[in-house]
């Protein structure tokens, strides 16, 4: 049974992560020179040797392991640490928003046979945007959640004001961004691949900036955008704002956490006695 996370340790272990993901992307260049190497060792004299034919071969495994290991550690490190905000949903969104995005993220790596320069302008701006929810998620667990003045017993209980139930809207725009897995799957359920691509494009219907003006959709006649964010993402991130704000301004989670207590109280048989007495020195 996996115990909860502080927020302390939780640090420790996005951190982790973080850095296999960095490792297995963007870093997967310097990843492999270190490493080629070590496992080459004497093979490996002045850039030669090995080291050329054991790069392509090293990074098809290496690749892959370093971001599987991301997603496996940022699943439990999320549910862990929902299990001490009041949710085990959290555990979700690594997976919901990693698994779908593996083939952009190989790209954002890929050394060979790929212009880098097209990859750094297109592919990981619209896998970095859409990963950013589940980092400024992660960067809120860092904090301890469960002590701050909003938090009404778990984020879906968050009110804003106590009436405006931004933590139900922020868990829907959750949903929202990761139905990406559940599509994912659909074809397998029975559902035609035609229908399950309307229906992708309904919920992940994107807003792209080309020439300083935000288009909806993609550009016409094949233009490259300057960046994509996709629309639930954009309104994610907005909800997430207004969560941070609820948790950290307003004090009606408090007031209800309070409410929940079990406050003892005289009945109508005590005739309005006092519930304690104090005893004199002699016991009566």
């Amino acid at each position: 049974m996996l115990s909860k996370l502080t927020a302390r340790s939780f640090i420790i272990w996005l951190l982790v992560s973080v850095v296999l993901l960095a490792l297995g992307t963007v870093f997967i260049g310097q990843t492999l020179w270190l490493t080629i190497p070590i496992i080459a060792g004497q093979g490996c004299v002045g850039g030669g040797g090995l080291c050329g034919p054991m790069a392509p071969v090293l990074g098809l495994w290496l690749q892959p392991a370093l971001l599987l290991a991301s997603v496996c550690l940022g699943t439990i490190a999320f549910y862990r640490r929902g299990l001490a905000v009041g949710s085990r949903f959290w555990a979700l969104m690594p997976l919901a928003l990693m698994l779908p995005n593996l083939p952009s993220l190989f790209v954002l790596g890929n050394l060979w046979n790929l212009d880098l320069g097209s990859a750094l302008l297109f592919f990981p701006r619209w896998s970095a945007l859409e990963l950013l929810p589940l980092l400024m998620l992660g960067v809120l667990f860092c904090f301890q959640v469960e002590y701050m003045p909003g938090y009404g017993g778990s984020i879906a209980r968050t009110r804003l004001y106590g009436n405006i139930p931004i933590g139900p809207l922020y868990v829907a725009s959750c949903l929202w961004i990761c139905s990406d897995l559940l599509l994912a799957s659909a074809p397998n359920l029975g559902m035609s691949i035609a229908s399950v691509q309307a229906l992708r494009g309904i919920l992940h219907y994107p807003l792209s900036l080309v020439d300083g003006q935000v288009l909806a959709g993609l550009p016409p006649y094949g233009q490259r955008p300057e960046m994509i964010v996709p629309l639930g993402t954009l309104v994610n991130l907005v909800l997430f704002a207004v969560l941070v704000f609820a948790l950290t301004f307003d004090g009606s989670g408090r007031l209800r956490r309070a409410g929940a207590l079990i406050f003892i109280t005289s009945g109508d048989e005590d005739d309005g006695k006092p519930l304690f007495q104090a005893r004199s020195r002699y016991g009566r």
